[in-house]
């Protein structure tokens, strides 16, 4: 349930989150697509509650998920701009910091503190690992975070999606872009298995409303994407539903188990 416990917030401060609120988990579109995979998080108890790290917490769409299933979530960020903006959604939603804890850290810092390892029941790495050239290094560090036979969330951009063909897809650097764009399930189920994961479930996510939804934001809307989605939000949604039993899977989805020791 959303409590407004903003008196530490400006009166636009809260306008703003609220309609960002409203907006979750985006106006990416084809976030909104994948967002469906909330429903598969572990559910704690208040007695109990799930351990969750989410890497690269971005809108705190994901970790605020995982709060209301019972979870204390950890949310780390590169970016200190983005650690802010999840402060003030946190204040926004209610949430104390022993729910939702956020931290400016990599997960090479993370996972160098033996005080973090074998700690979280649940990782989330939702669009993460087509940003970081040393794939492998990144899913053992997660997987010295983990614990036993806990569970990862992985996804990833579909490698064989064509909807992003008319721009550039990869960069030589970690900048901020894709280094590699997105895999197969066939690649990243095999580099799960060498890093001592054991798939259990996989699952794609796309359709053609959402094709067509992108293609107007980027090339209608382009640098104003956001404020325009917003107010369109009505008849693009429309266009999203009317669209989708036509699929067009731009995102691949792998839930993964620790199994065992990472080579």
């Amino acid at each position: 349930m959303l409590r407004a416990d903003t008196q530490n917030l400006s009166l636009g401060t809260r306008a703003r989150l609220l309609v960002k609120f409203l907006m979750y988990p985006g106006t990416n579109w084809i976030s909104r697509d994948k967002s469906r995979v909330v429903g598969m998080f572990s559910q704690g108890s208040p007695e109990r509650p799930i351990r969750t790290l989410d890497c690269g917490c971005g809108n705190a769409y994901f970790a605020y998920q995982a709060v209301r299933r019972h979870s204390r979530c950890v949310g780390i960020t590169i970016h200190e701009w983005e650690r802010i903006h999840c402060q003030q959604m946190r204040s926004f939603l209610g949430l104390t910091e022993d729910q939702l804890e956020l931290r400016h850290a990599s997960l090479e810092t993370l996972a160098a503190d033996p005080g973090e390892h074998g700690r979280y029941d649940q990782v989330l790495l939702l669009d993460v690992l087509e940003h970081i050239l040393d794939d492998r290094r990144a899913l053992r560090q997660v997987h010295a975070v983990t614990a036993a036979d806990g569970l990862v969330y992985i996804t990833t951009p579909n490698r064989d999606w064509q909807g992003n063909a008319d721009h550039l897809r990869v960069t030589r650097t970690e900048n901020g872009w894709h280094v590699r764009n997105g895999y197969t399930f066939e690649q990243l189920e095999t580099l799960l298995r060498e890093t001592g994961f054991e798939p259990v479930d996989r699952l794609r996510f796309g359709g053609l409303g959402t094709r067509v939804v992108t293609w107007i934001q980027h090339h209608v809307f382009r640098s104003w994407i956001d404020p325009l989605t917003v107010l369109a939000f009505p008849g693009l949604w429309l266009v999203s539903v009317l669209l989708a039993p036509w699929r067009d899977p731009h995102t691949i989805f792998v839930l993964a188990r620790k199994s065992r020791v990472a080579e």
